[in-house]
């Protein structure tokens, strides 16, 4: 009886502490894909916007809107030459989603973070096109 149980002991505690580091892993995996997600949302929302009125802007804030205020976002449109753009026909836009969990604002560096970013040009059919 003593051996068997050690034996299922011996056994039962690794396996546990491997389904732990798998539920771990899975939860940050998850965690990851969501703040993908709004990246990708938040990149395209800013990618209209900017082909709409061309101007430089930084912006901050939470996701509570979408049910998600434990999620922070910082933005970044710029046609500066140090941004990466050229002055009035390139704009650089950049996004970064975070899991803001110690409620600062600001993406710390423990916390989850995901950064996107793209380009637009200046074209004429955008300043032209009737919305």
């Amino acid at each position: 009886m003593v051996a068997a149980t050690a034996l299922v002991t011996g056994t039962l505690v690794p396996a546990l502490a491997f389904m732990r580091d798998a539920m771990s892993v899975s939860r940050e995996a998850h965690m990851r894909s969501l703040l993908s997600n709004f990246a990708v949302m938040k990149l395209e929302e800013q990618t209209s916007v900017a082909m709409r009125n061309w101007t430089n802007l930084t912006d901050n804030g939470n996701l509570g809107a979408y049910g998600h205020s434990e999620l922070g976002y910082e933005l970044t449109q710029s046609d500066a030459p140090a941004d990466g753009g050229i002055a009035g026909q390139l704009m650089s836009i950049s996004v970064t989603i975070f899991d803001d969990s110690d409620a600062s604002g600001t993406p710390g560096a423990t916390e989850i973070q995901i950064t996107f970013r793209t380009k637009i040009s200046k074209l004429l059919s955008y300043e032209n096109e009737e919305l």
